[in-house]
């Protein structure tokens, strides 16, 4: 099985939790990263995602990025 995201924050962090990266696409700007989920975890990976504070992390990241980007 696989599973596969656009998500660049989702996809490190499934990365970091030990899911294989199996390819890894830019197409018109869009991101896409398909892992190899043969034990069929990722669901369950996403779902400790959500509800942890990465993603909070990850916007306030992006914020920031945007602040730095826009002075120029």
């Amino acid at each position: 099985m696989q599973y596969t995201t656009s998500d660049i924050a989702e996809a490190a962090f499934l990365f970091m939790k030990g899911l294989k990266i199996i390819g890894a696409t830019r197409k018109e700007g869009k991101f896409s990263f398909t892992f190899d989920d043969k034990l069929n975890g990722s669901s369950a990976l996403v779902q400790e995602y959500i509800k942890s504070e990465y993603p909070k992390y990850d916007a306030a990241m992006r914020r920031i990025k945007k602040m730095l980007y826009n002075e120029q």
